[in-house]
């Protein structure tokens, strides 16, 4: 990346895009708020930049104002946008909606809300290259479906008049990104296109963004706030915080020796699944309220390195630091060396001591819930030909969870992970009851839940919580947050009046809240505050169980480290147990006690997170692990794709479920014959659903010790 600033002369070879002092605000009730403040960069051909931070530091107005698409009561206040030396902020709405979807493309994050659910696919590919290049219909059917193929979507031909809902989430992440590259840009900005997706579509999208750069030299903008992304795919890297640019540089020397505190408590805070702190480490605080700046630097009532003249002496310069090729926001960046990150006292967590002698707190057995397919004159009934070729009727289910079964102890965590669809949520709420099981036993405390009616279910929910992943869509944005604490507190006679006020504070204070937040509305808080308050709200009546979905997948990696230090403070603080569900593999390696990997609605591997990590068996488990972006660019590890996408479970294949994509599979028995999860061996505790023999299991265990040992450390 060029870091030449608007008066410098150019060089010979101008840059594909090149971005100066670019400046965005908003028209508020209270004044005028800066989100993009003087931003400046280059893009060259060929170059992958990333543009990181937390939400609310600016990363996506920036990339929306390269396109003006900014509404009001937003402005673009001032700067240029040179692409291919012509100043884009110059245009009028007529030119400038030649080069979006043309030359330019933006791939946004969530393909669900930006495809139009009511157009096929094909139909929304083909009105781009008959807008952009006035091509005949057909010859643009043409080209979508080549569009489509080339995104890695199979039987695009076949697939051309599906509609969005019939495609997976990472399938639908293609067909933008096939929308995107169907009039071949010259430049992708793609903003978070990864965020929502399990870690093998994520891994499969950024490989595919690398492909089709190489092969067509376009450049690609990635805006994210995962670092582990922008160490697998980008070159230069530009991180912002409070709508400025603090630090830009090459990437792998960002990670080498980062030269603002910020950039460094960004790279701490990400979990790593070779490694479990007691304790990760945290960014302290927030982004600040844009409206309320502070009056030094933006980042100083954060940073551990402030001194005085941080507090006092304005806002600094983006100015050459380090070796002179990075640029950092910071007055200290010549004398703090940051090349060392968090180095605990205990580097490695030690394993919980969890009583599995007795009575589990939790268990399910064999536990199934079907959903009727078909909406028919038959309902979920199809005709097929039976013997003789004769019709018959046949009942079609989509058997979302197929006889799971696992236990949790008191004060422990399990952990479930596995590819979106594969039945981790509907295992949660089905355990819980707020689904009816089709079939199966979920005692909780010794008591036979699949047994009771919905009166004693209830009186049973005092004892289990539910923390969800949008904590917005779950608080009550018309009541206060003292209302929905306390709330809980009277339905289940734990506490009301001063006793309930008393005990809604110490809750709010427990969570890293103020006694005084219980008179505001959930909307005055952060997407991780509000996660606290959920928290809050779930021990209100002080369960035993709290069941944890996705509850971190969309906060950034900062706040995120804040919610899985607190959970862990609370659990051990008042012995409560979690059933934790996440596709993120880091995340369950910090919190979990034993895990369970499910696939097309079973388990196939169960055991201790350092069996599951340490030696993972089963070849699905192998390729989640091999499919995480560590975020350590000197890091090499040998990734496993799977073919394919996981099966319809309306029309689950024969034998072992994950015989169709398995890369190790072994002939007609896995084809034929459904394997059991057994024990491994008798006593250790770790199961596994495979027809690997032990010889070939112990073949796996040796390449994934090898790998591990061979792998470079940070900083070598």
């Amino acid at each position: 990346m060029s870091t030449t600033t608007p008066d410098t002369e150019p060089s010979s070879s101008s840059p594909l895009l090149e971005v100066r002092n670019l400046r965005t605000q908003f028209r508020t009730e209270n004044g005028t708020v800066v989100a993009a403040n003087d931003v400046s960069f280059s893009l060259d051909a060929g170059e992958t930049m990333g543009l990181v931070g937390e939400s609310g530091a600016g990363k996506s107005v920036t990339a929306r104002s390269l396109l003006q698409l900014i509404d009001s009561p937003g402005e673009i206040a001032g700067g240029e946008v040179i692409f291919e030396g012509e100043n884009l902020l110059d245009y009028s709405e007529k030119q400038i909606q030649r080069v979006r979807g043309n030359k330019i493309a933006l791939v946004p994050q969530d393909p669900m809300s930006s495809l139009n659910p009511v157009l096929t696919v094909g139909e929304q590919i083909i009105e781009t290259i008959v807008h952009h290049q006035g091509m005949e219909r057909e010859e643009a059917r043409t080209q979508a479906i080549e569009a489509m193929t080339e995104v890695g979507i199979p039987d695009a031909a076949e697939r051309v008049d599906d509609y969005p809902h019939e495609f997976s989430g990472g399938m639908r992440q293609r067909v933008l990104i096939a929308i995107g590259l169907s009039c071949e840009p010259d430049l992708i900005i793609a903003d978070e296109p990864t965020t929502a997706l399990d870690v093998t579509t994520q891994a499969k999208i950024l490989d595919l963004l690398n492909e089709l750069q190489e092969e067509k030299g376009m450049g690609i903008l990635m805006i994210t706030h995962n670092l582990g992304v922008v160490a697998q795919t980008c070159d230069t890297v530009g991180v912002m915080y409070a709508g400025n640019l603090v630090e830009t540089a090459e990437m792998h020397e960002l990670f080498r020796r980062p030269q603002h505190p910020y950039t460094r408590g960004l790279i701490d805070s990400i979990p790593q699944t070779d490694t479990a702190y007691d304790e990760l480490p945290t960014l302290a605080g927030s982004m600040p309220d844009l409206e309320e700046l502070p009056t030094g630097c933006n980042f100083a009532p954060r940073c551990e390195h402030a001194i005085e003249e941080c507090r006092t002496g304005g806002d600094p310069a983006l100015e050459p630091a380090g070796d002179g090729s990075s640029r950092a926001a910071c007055i200290r960046s010549d004398e703090l060396d940051l090349s060392q990150g968090y180095v605990p006292d205990d580097i490695e967590r030690e394993a919980k001591a969890v009583d599995r002698s007795g009575q589990p707190l939790f268990e399910v057995r064999n536990l199934e819930k079907y959903f009727p397919a078909g909406d028919g004159v038959f309902g979920n009934l199809s005709i097929t030909r039976g013997n003789g070729g004769l019709p018959k009727l046949e009942r079609r289910e989509v058997k979302a969870v197929d006889g799971i079964s696992f236990d949790i102890y008191e004060g422990e965590t399990v952990g479930l992970v596995g590819e979106s669809g594969c039945g981790k949520s509907t295992v949660a709420r089905t355990a819980l009851k707020l689904l009816e099981p089709t079939g199966g036993e979920v005692y909780f405390d010794g008591q036979p839940m699949h047994e009771m009616g919905d009166s004693e279910v209830r009186s049973l929910r005092r004892e289990m919580q539910m923390v969800f992943q949008d904590p917005h869509s779950s608080l009550n944005p018309r009541k206060t947050v003292g209302q929905i604490i306390g709330r809980a507190m009277e339905k289940h006679n734990i506490a009301t009046g001063e006793e309930k006020r008393e005990r809604v504070g110490d809750l709010l204070e427990r969570v890293g809240l103020s006694a005084s937040a219980a008179k505001k509305y959930p909307h005055e808080f952060s997407g991780g505050q509000q996660q606290r308050i959920a928290i809050a709200h779930a021990l209100a009546v002080e369960p035993k169980l709290i069941v944890c979905d996705e509850p971190v997948s969309a906060l950034d990696v900062s706040v995120q480290a804040q919610i899985l230090n607190l959970l862990n403070e609370i659990q051990d603080e008042f012995g409560i147990s979690y059933l934790f569900i996440s596709h993120n593999i880091g995340v369950v390696r910090h919190i979990c006690d034993r895990l369970a990997v499910m696939y097309l609605g079973k388990i196939v591997e169960f055991g201790t997170i350092d069996q599951v990590f340490d030696t993972p068996f089963h070849p699905y488990t192998e390729s989640l692990l091999s499919a995480v972006p560590h975020a350590d660019p000197t890091r090499t590890s040998e990734r496993i794709f799977l073919e394919g996408s996981v099966p319809s479970p309306i029309d689950p294949p024969s034998g072992c479920a994950f015989q169709t994509r398995c890369p190790k599979k072994i002939g007609e028995e896995c084809e034929t014959v459904e394997p059991d999860l057994e024990e491994k061996e008798a006593g250790s505790g770790h199961y596994l659903s495979c027809h690997l023999s032990v010889e070939e299991m112990s073949d796996s265990e040796s390449r994934t010790q090898s790998a591990q040992s061979a792998e470079p450390q940070h900083g070598d």
